[in-house]
């Protein structure tokens, strides 16, 4: 029996209802299902929710969005088996805050007459949140990648005309390319390492191995960009196969600490960077702060390329050593006593 019917009084049924479904186990209402079950911010649809045990309710049914302290409302028609109502425009949607992807409203089924009798949560995605590919279609939404474009969008018609389209791994259907690995992408070094070693003071010309997809990249302009300390530095980079060869620079850096991390980033067309998902990265080192002594000094790994140069009584690599000219010691030699 329910706990009211189409003759009972109204201020009995409004004394009522939060009795009858002030929680949806004790009511037996439940919320199923809602198709779509999410929903990009920028767009407004209809959406379908199959529900269990729906009453009968006097005055109009009722969808609430509420996302923070705004509740927003729309008209819900009943159905066979639930309701259907619009979300709510897109003006009164909340920007997503910076640094996330996502924000979830609750959602309530309610008469104009009376309480919520059943919620759920929706959720309202953005894809444009996203800056790189590999975020963009890793992620837990249908979101897509435009190459040329450079954007992660939810609607590939509109924005990825003529372009190569990388699609999300939760994107249902079929796909030529889809997925992270199809991202141009920087891969690492040509040893598969993501660290790239170069002594302070040096000039060195870098170089990493990429993939690329499309044949308009191939032909644009490629740029490494070097992040030293907060300091910018731009030189040209040549793709040659699967590598780019950034041009030769002198990597140095002021801080009184052994090594630094400088960021990597490869451009394309212009202002269009690789992804960097493993975080390729050059580390910055001086030889004379990695060891103070020729002991500790040639005990040092040998990937740093480090040796005691006797006349400066300093770690130094070979081409600093009186300029390549001094008594140098390396691993397999022994220090002085």
């Amino acid at each position: 029996m329910p706990c009211f019917n189409m003759w009972t009084p109204l201020l009995i049924v409004l004394g009522t209802l939060s009795a009858c479904f002030g929680s949806d186990s004790s009511s037996g209402v439940v919320i199923t299902s809602i198709t779509p079950n999410q929903l990009q911010r920028t767009t407004a649809r209809t959406l379908d929710l199959a529900i269990e045990n729906l009453p009968e309710l006097p005055g109009q049914l009722l969808c609430a969005f509420t996302i923070g302290e705004t509740t927003v409302t729309t008209e819900a028609i009943k159905q066979t088996n639930g309701v259907k109502c619009a979300t709510p425009p897109t003006k009164d949607i909340p920007s997503i805050p910076v640094g996330q992807h996502n924000i979830t409203a609750k959602l309530s089924v309610r008469s104009s007459n009376g309480p919520d009798f059943v919620t759920t949560k929706f959720m309202f995605f953005d894809c444009n949140t996203y800056s790189s590919c590999t975020q963009c279609v890793s992620s837990d939404f249908p979101c897509d990648w435009c190459v040329d474009g450079h954007r992660c969008t939810h609607d590939t018609a509109e924005n990825c005309r003529n372009d190569i389209l990388i699609t999300g791994v939760s994107r249902v259907g079929p796909s030529f390319r889809s997925g992270p690995a199809f991202c141009p992408t920087i891969r690492g070094t040509d040893i598969g390492s993501q660290e790239i070693l170069v002594p302070s003071g040096v000039k060195k010309a870098v170089k990493v191995k990429v993939h690329i997809v499309g044949q308009f990249i191939v032909q644009t302009r490629f740029v490494c960009l070097f992040n030293i300390e907060g300091r910018f530095t731009k030189v040209n980079a040549q793709l040659l196969g699967d590598v780019i060869y950034c041009d030769p620079m002198e990597f140095t850096y002021n801080s009184s600490v052994s090594n630094i991390n400088a960021s990597l980033a490869v451009i394309w067309g212009g202002s269009k960077p690789l992804d960097n998902p493993d975080n390729v990265h050059v580390n910055i080192y001086k030889c004379r702060d990695l060891a103070n002594n020729c002991g500790l000094c040639l005990a040092l790994p040998e990937k740093y390329g480090c040796g005691w140069c006797e006349s400066s009584k300093r770690c130094e690599i070979f081409e600093q050593c009186d300029k390549g000219l001094g008594a140098w010691l390396k691993r397999d030699h022994t220090c002085p006593i």
